[in-house]
């Protein structure tokens, strides 16, 4: 993982969750560095923020707004020690055996299925990646999205499938970052004839449904058709 990525990933992420664009404080950037200095996996914070804006989301906070990175703090941590916790002793075969048999006890996928399912999914972005400039929005997306699925190969070939919500969690928010690039680089034009597709294909369903499912259910036919136009593929274990 690059250096500098690793901050802006973290930035990016925190600033979308908070809902504000104003980036974080030279404070919030020093809590980035000692995370990056001790060895705290990208998807491991990324995860925490998750995680806490979920929590946060959940409750009846008065409009009042996050304003610093500590916020997530407690909840990096601890899903960092979770982590490191999981994969002491790793390092040995028969950790890693033991990993696997574990994983596999509680998932219906082993950790060998899993790392292939990723490895061709990666494969299948870096044809898509080719497919468009170095300067577009979307190439830089999927340079971004490379790096964070290489962190998650290297884990599962390390250690193992150990926390497989964890991972479809990672996973999710890879594909979230996948699609905002796959809109970013769609003209407005275009995105208005999918959801004016999607309107017509729901108009029959659309008095019984509630407005919060009827615009997911939406969102969700524009970014299936997105994916479908630029060869993406899903990263989900549901699709495995």
């Amino acid at each position: 993982m690059n250096y500098f990525n690793y901050f802006t990933e973290i930035e990016q992420e925190f600033v979308k969750r908070r809902g504000s664009h104003m980036l974080v404080s030279p404070l919030d950037w020093a809590l980035i560095e000692n995370w990056q200095q001790r060895g705290i996996p990208l998807h491991i914070v990324l995860r925490g923020i998750t995680s806490s804006f979920d929590g946060y989301d959940a409750r009846a906070h008065r409009g009042r707004r996050v304003n610093s990175l500590f916020f997530c703090r407690q909840e990096v941590e601890a899903m960092f020690l979770e982590y490191s916790a999981a994969h002491v002793g790793s390092n040995g075969r028969a950790d890693e055996a033991d990993a696997d048999a574990g994983a596999d006890a509680e998932s219906p996928f082993s950790a060998a299925t899993v790392i292939a399912y990723l490895k061709e999914s990666r494969d299948a972005l870096e044809r898509v990646r080719e497919r468009h400039p170095s300067d577009s929005i979307l190439h830089e997306m999927l340079v971004r999205t490379a790096e964070r699925l290489a962190g998650i190969l290297e884990d599962l070939e390390r250690s193992g499938l150990r926390d497989p919500e964890g991972l479809e969690t990672d996973l999710m928010m890879i594909e979230e970052v996948i699609l905002d690039g796959l809109k970013a680089q769609t003209s407005e034009e275009r995105l208005a004839e999918l959801r004016k597709e999607g309107k017509q294909q729901l108009r029959a369903y659309k008095q019984t449904m509630e407005r919060d499912v009827y615009e997911q259910t939406l969102g969700s036919f524009i970014a299936r058709r997105l994916r479908e136009e630029y060869r993406v593929p899903r990263l989900s274990l549901f699709y495995l």
